[in-house]
C-alpha cells in the first residue's frame, strides 16, 4: 500500500486528533495557569506524589508513628486537590464535546467502513482509528507544551 492509496479518512482523522490534541492540551495549560499557576501546581502534584508514596511505605511497615504524622497533613493535601481539581473538572466538562465529534460527525460520515491499514495488526474501523490517533496525539501534545505527568 502506498501513500496515495491511504484513504483521505486516515488522514482527516489524524488531523482532526492533532488539532483536538493540541487544543486540549492548550486549554489544560491555560486553565491550569488561570486557577491555581503553572507553578504552584507542579509543586502540589509533586507534594501530593511523595504524600502517597510515604503512606503507602507506612502502611505496608505498618508504622504507625509515620501514619499519625501523615494523617495530620492529610488535610492539607485535601485542599490542594480540591484546588488543582477545579482545571480538570473544567476541561473534563470541554471533553465532552470532542466525543460529539466522534459520534456525530466521523461515525455517520465513515460508518463501519475501513479507514486505515496497520501491517500485523490489519484494517481498522473509525472508532479504533481516533482512539488510537487520540491517544497518540494526546500524549505528543502534552509533551510538546510541558504537561508533563510527575515521576
Amino acid at each position: 500500500m502506498s501513500f496515495v492509496e491511504i484513504p483521505i479518512a486516515t488522514i482527516v482523522i489524524m488531523l482532526i486528533c492533532i488539532g483536538v490534541s493540541f487544543f486540549n492540551s492548550s486549554l489544560n495549560r491555560f486553565l491550569v495557569s488561570h486557577f491555581v499557576g503553572w507553578k504552584e501546581y507542579r509543586e502540589m502534584q509533586k507534594e501530593i506524589a511523595e504524600y502517597r508514596k510515604q503512606t503507602t511505605q507506612a502502611m505496608r511497615s505498618k508504622d504507625k508513628k509515620s501514619l499519625e504524622k501523615l494523617k495530620r497533613k492529610e488535610s492539607q493535601i485535601l485542599n490542594m486537590q480540591k484546588k488543582m481539581a477545579k482545571p480538570q473538572l473544567a476541561l473534563f466538562a470541554i471533553s465532552f464535546s470532542y466525543i460529539f465529534i466522534w459520534w456525530f460527525v466521523l461515525t455517520p460520515l465513515y460508518g463501519n467502513n475501513i479507514v486505515a491499514y496497520i501491517p500485523g495488526f490489519g484494517s481498522i474501523t473509525v472508532f479504533l482509528w481516533y482512539f488510537i490517533c487520540s491517544f497518540l496525539f494526546g500524549t505528543l501534545a502534552s509533551r510538546l507544551l510541558g504537561i508533563m505527568p510527575i515521576e
